[in-house]
């Protein structure tokens, strides 16, 4: 089995170098080339010390190269209502805010939203848009991956289509339903997994059915020709889990972490592995820490990868996200 080293540095250690409260299941996003900082996180739960846990909008920005956070100040106009489990995506100078929870208040069971909102990364302004085409249906645990100029959507119900939101024109954005196949048949349905954009191709793994046991079976989607394909890597399959985080370094995609319900039926066990595999479908990669104390387990910390580094960017903890979000949607 390959095997690739790598080491934990924690960052923003200072309590003035990090956002005000510690949070969880916020969207986060690399920022374009060019910007003044390098990732950015949205909503999410906070939390404050006696554990009361709030929804919220607010945005943070990361700046790598001074390893320190800094609060957005969102221009003068409409903003988006809480959420979080909502996606992300960065498209030019836009950050497109896709559906989510709210989880709304004295546990009413809140709202699965079907909004799409889009951020002016220049200015911070921003201002909901109603896509031509398709309406997108409430959804949340979700995943979103940009590749051009369009955003591919996949949520529990995309078993023979996918939403594809074409931003080229960001003013008339369409959302589309489009079809997909396989020879061997279709992802099946999941939500708390991953999909990763390399190369003109869309790599899904793992996640937790709405129905049944976790998964941790690896898919391609050839967006050329809207096509699945299940991938069976060389090496140690990973332990079926949800929630882990994922990123592409050039053809790699690194995994990180997750959890999985025991079978004694003691809970949800965080993992706190890492491993790869080449976007082709190659051997998988056992990751090596290094001595550097790793970060704590946690369910799916946001990531973003910046252009001037290759490294992972783990932001805060995901903690039992899955254990506060009600299991059916609209």
């Amino acid at each position: 089995m390959a095997s690739a080293q790598l080491e934990w540095q924690e960052v923003a250690t200072d309590p003035s170098e990090r956002p005000t409260l510690p949070r969880s299941g916020h969207s986060a996003a690399p920022l374009p080339a060019g910007h003044a900082e390098d990732t950015i996180i949205i909503g999410g739960y906070t939390e404050t010390a006696d554990k009361q846990r709030e929804a919220c909008i607010e945005a943070w920005t990361f700046l790598l190269a001074e390893k320190r956070w800094c609060a957005v100040s969102y221009a003068a106009g409409p903003v988006p209502r809480v959420r979080l489990a909502a996606q992300a995506v960065v498209v030019g100078n836009h950050l497109w805010l896709i559906g989510g929870w709210d989880p709304g208040h004295n546990k009413d069971g809140g709202a699965f939203l079907d909004d799409i909102w889009r951020l002016d990364l220049q200015d911070y302004s921003w201002q909901q848009v109603k896509p031509e085409g398709e309406a997108l249906p409430a959804i949340s645990r979700f995943q979103a991956a940009a590749v051009s100029q369009k955003i591919y959507i996949h949520t529990h119900r995309s078993i023979d289509d996918i939403l594809v939101l074409d931003v080229a024109s960001p003013d008339a954005p369409m959302l589309a339903k489009v079809g997909v196949t396989g020879e061997a048949g279709t992802p099946p349905s999941r939500g708390l997994h991953t999909l990763t954009a390399v190369g003109g191709k869309l790599y899904l793994f793992a996640g937790a059915p709405q129905r049944g046991g976790m998964l941790a079976d690896l898919w391609v989607l050839d967006l050329a020709s809207m096509q699945w394909r299940q991938l069976r890597p060389e090496g140690a399959q990973p332990h079926v889990r949800c929630s882990q985080t994922a990123a592409a370094v050039g053809d790699q995609i690194y995994y990180h972490g997750g959890s999985y319900y025991r079978e004694d039926g003691s809970g949800l066990q965080p993992l706190d592995d890492n491993f790869g595999t080449a976007a082709e479908g190659g051997a998988a990669e056992e990751q090596e820490e290094e001595a550097a104390t790793p970060p704590r387990r946690r369910l799916q910390p946001a990531e973003g990868v910046t252009d001037d580094s290759p490294a992972e960017l783990l932001t805060c903890d995901y903690s039992g996200l899955e254990d506060h979000i009600p299991v059916s949607e609209r």
